[in-house]
Parts: C-alpha cells; structure tokens; sequence
C-alpha cells in the first residue's frame, strides 16, 4: 500500500478501517462515504428521493460492506450518491445515518487538483464543514480522503 500526504495521528483508527474496507469486494464504486461529530447542515447536504430507503444507525465497523450490500439490495438506486455516518462525540463510534445524500457544499479549499471529477471535488468542499471529520471516495484504485481540505491516499 502506498499513503503520501498524511496527517499523522488524525483520525488513524478511521483511516485504517478504510484502507480495510477498500480491499473488501464492494456492491459498487466509487463509495462516497462522510463521517462527521455532530450534524451536517442542509447547505452542505440534501437527500435524493429513494423509495424503499435502507435502514439507518448500523454501526461503521467490519460488517459494514454486509450492510452496504443489504442497502444495495433493497434499492440499488442508494449507490448515488454520499453515505452518511455521524457521532454525537468525539468518543463515541460513527453510525450510518444517511444514505445517497447529494453534497451540495460551497466550501472552497486553498488548492483543487484539476480533472478529477465531480465526487473528487464535491468530497473536498464538503470536507471543510466545521462538523465534518473525513471524506472518503472509496474505488478499486485506492482510496483518496478528504480532511479540512486536504488530501491524502493509498493504493492497494
């Protein structure tokens, strides 16, 4: 696996778990996935209209790809779009609160690589809410995260 631009120490256990899931067959890529203390405002995210919608508050832990896939399942449309886990703390754990929200967020970083898409772009904006901890875009290349507006990733 190969990690450049890190934060040492931030979110550590979160990363690892994610570098995890990474190498695990997922229903779909990319996978927008959002973790924040606190919630995120509707100026930042929307929900898309999705009937059935999968059930919330399953825990990020290594069972999530089952859930992912279960969610899939039930309708396969919930793969558009960010997956939401949030924390009332810092010391509790994250739980799945959202499925296939659209991120509309204004935030703009101090630097955007150019040509990397919308999901790359909309992750890094979103990434600078004040109760957004990490974004993630999850794909069989790696997995490329999103803190405060900076980027870090890794390959497989």
């Amino acid at each position: 696996m190969r990690v450049n631009k890190m934060a040492p120490g931030q979110n550590a256990e979160l990363k690892a778990k994610l570098y995890n899931l990474q190498r695990q067959p997922l229903p779909f890529h990319p996978l927008i996935l959002v973790f924040s203390t606190g919630r995120i405002s509707t100026n930042e995210c929307v929900p898309m209209a999705r009937e059935p919608m999968p059930a919330v508050g399953s825990p990020f832990s290594d069972e999530i790809v089952s859930v992912i896939k279960e969610g899939t399942r039930l309708n396969p449309s919930v793969h558009d779009g960010a997956i939401i886990f949030t924390r009332g703390k810092e010391e509790e754990e994250y739980r799945l609160s959202a499925w296939s929200m659209r991120i509309i967020s204004k935030g703009i970083p101090d630097y955007t690589e150019p040509n990397v898409g919308s999901a790359h772009n909309s992750a890094q904006s979103l990434s600078l809410s004040p109760t957004v901890d990490l974004c993630a875009i999850i794909s069989s290349a790696g997995v490329a995260m999103f803190e405060k507006g900076r980027i870090s990733r890794a390959t497989p």
